[in-house]
């Protein structure tokens, strides 16, 4: 056998792999099987070198996305601090990069931009902007502060061109369905993260009556926020899905996120009405399942109202979710006084000037604003606002102008990463939250695109 055979042979089983009913449930198994082993690094490895496979054979950049949704989700292991995985970085990364550039090389593809190529371009260039005159150098050029500049602008552009040439490719799957199985398989992961602490921690938690401080919890709550949605999708096609949606349900209520309780809520709420609204013929041939929909109803708020206060009580501030004394409120106020002394262009996203206020920061991240809107304006200021405005609203006129096809389902993830972004990073978080936000709204640009192309093709028939 020959190189040129054994490459052909390579991508025809990176194809079929890839294309497989076993493949996800592979990466969920792979993954629940390093949390409840302990084994997450070994995994991480072995995951890390199922994506270089991937990259060398296999054209479509999809199909690497779920493997590394499960390398971030397994990483919170480490969340405390990153940097303990330093040393383990250049023996994952190398290969990594090898095999990226060569799947660039391979298998280059035409530039394509799209609706979102100048709204981008808007967005790192206010990112860059952001606190010119104002940050000093040594803020500006910290490569915590670079990898959120760049990451969040230039490499999420970047992202868009890629994967706006790569969905040029016709495939035998629905591009749609499939990036849903990627979110949903996310989702059990996550869930599993959860999950599997408290069956560690069963003793502490029944002994507390209440939830367990679970360090990653806003982390996996905005991942779980953004991949519950996908869940409502798959049910059509299968209901054992039905399980998977519970399931994400009860890790974002257990997580002890007070963000994630209560987007969770909302969000859950959303999809289950878009459920109905999937099966509306179902339902209509099986009248009881409007009923069974309002008993469900009814059980959760009951026990919500009862026992989500006892839960969450260590969670509580001052007896409420949320006090004016928190730390979030002073970023806020201190947001606010930042954009009124910087207001073309802010204090720079890498300032540390409020370092000192905020207390558990994670190593290797941002002093954060702890609120997407204040975020943009006090660290981007006007230029930042306008950017970011122009982003939001071709986003929402791409969601608005296609309520009744299936990527609608982005929308709502889009929604539940926005509301979690209201009290945390969310959005700013290059990876993995901002670059699948790029990928989804890619997949609904193209979907929305064929889908105008097959009506102007039945209208002239």
């Amino acid at each position: 056998m020959n190189l040129q055979d054994f490459f052909e042979n390579g991508q025809y089983i990176a194809s079929k792999a890839w294309n497989s009913k076993g493949f996800f449930p592979v990466m969920f198994i792979s993954s629940l099987f390093a949390l409840m082993t302990d084994t997450q690094l070994p995994v991480m490895y072995l995951l890390v070198a199922a994506v270089v496979l991937l990259l060398v054979f296999c054209d479509d950049l999809l199909s690497v996305v779920c493997p590394i949704l499960c390398i971030f989700l397994l990483s919170t292991k480490y969340y405390t601090d990153y940097t303990s995985l330093v040393p383990y970085v250049p023996y994952a990364a190398v290969p990594f990069a090898i095999a990226a550039v060569f799947n660039l090389v391979y298998y280059r593809r035409p530039i394509v931009g799209g609706r979102f190529t100048l709204p981008l371009c808007a967005v790192s260039i206010a990112l860059l902007a952001g606190g010119v005159g104002t940050i000093s150098a040594k803020d500006y050029f910290r490569p915590t502060s670079l990898y959120y500049m760049l990451g969040l602008g230039v490499v999420m552009l970047l992202l868009y061109f890629l994967t706006n040439s790569r969905l040029e490719i016709e495939r035998d799957y629905d591009r749609v369905e499939r990036m849903a199985d990627i979110l949903f398989t996310a989702g059990m992961v996550a869930s599993a993260v959860v999950l599997i602490f408290y069956a560690v921690n069963l003793e502490r938690f029944i002994e507390k009556g209440s939830v367990l401080f679970f360090k990653p919890r806003n982390y996996v709550a905005s991942v779980l926020l953004m991949t519950l949605p996908a869940s409502c999708l798959l049910i059509e096609r299968r209901r054992i899905h039905l399980i998977g949606y519970a399931v994400m349900c009860l890790a974002l209520v257990m997580c002890g996120s007070r963000s994630g309780l209560l987007f969770g809520a909302m969000i859950g709420f959303v999809s289950g009405v878009y459920i109905c609204h999937l099966r509306r013929e179902s339902i209509a041939e099986h009248k009881w399942y409007n009923w069974a929909f309002l008993v469900l109803v009814a059980v959760l708020c009951y026990v919500g109202v009862k026992y989500i206060p006892v839960l969450y009580s260590s969670r509580l501030v001052e007896g409420s979710i949320i006090s004016s004394s928190e730390t979030r409120v002073s970023f806020i106020e201190l947001g606010i006084k930042d954009f009124l002394a910087c207001p073309i262009n802010g204090v720079g996203l890498g300032s540390t000037k409020n370092v000192g206020i905020f207390k558990a920061i994670v190593p290797g991240s941002l002093v954060f604003y702890h609120n997407a809107i204040i975020q943009v304006m006090g660290s981007m200021g006007v230029i930042g606002v306008m950017a970011y405005c122009w982003l939001f609203g071709e986003r929402m006129r791409l969601i608005v102008t296609n309520l009744h096809s299936k990527q609608i389902i982005f929308g709502f993830s889009y929604a539940g990463i926005l509301a979690m972004s209201m009290t945390n990073p969310g959005i700013f978080c290059p990876f993995p939250e901002a670059a699948l936000l790029i990928i989804m709204f890619s997949i609904a640009e193209k979907e929305a695109k064929r889908q105008n192309q097959i009506y102007m093709v039945e209208d002239s028939v």
